[in-house]
């Protein structure tokens, strides 16, 4: 976020960790973990805690971060920005991305293609 000329100052320093805690609660559902350590007060949220964010979810979560400051400060974001959090937030998910069980199945539901019923 260098090259948009932002003042930093230490209430808007909060305002964008209290960003990302809302991003990372969003985010951080049943299907995926990326380590994240959400506190349960907001308010409690440090700059200087340690954020638990798995290593490979480095790089989806900060250029998705970046876009979410972007359109806080009403900056237009650059095209290779976008290019990028795609690619690397696509990436972050086909990695976390986890397929729920079958639960409760019956034994006689078939499951496959289609699901048809098949009479022989």
């Amino acid at each position: 976020m260098s090259g948009f000329e932002l003042d930093e100052n230490p209430e808007d320093s909060q305002d964008i960790l209290q960003t990302l805690d809302d991003m990372m609660a969003e985010l951080q559902t049943g299907s995926y973990d990326f380590g994240y350590l959400l506190s349960d007060d907001p308010v409690d949220s440090y700059l200087g805690d340690d954020s638990g964010i798995k290593r490979d979810a480095l790089s989806g979560i900060s250029h998705k971060l970046a876009l979410r400051i972007c359109s806080i400060y009403g900056k237009q974001p650059p095209v290779l920005l976008l290019d990028q959090t795609d690619d690397a937030y696509n990436a972050m998910l086909t990695i976390y991305q986890q397929i729920p069980e079958i639960k409760n199945c019956p034994a006689n539901v078939v499951l496959g293609a289609g699901n048809r019923a098949r009479w022989w």
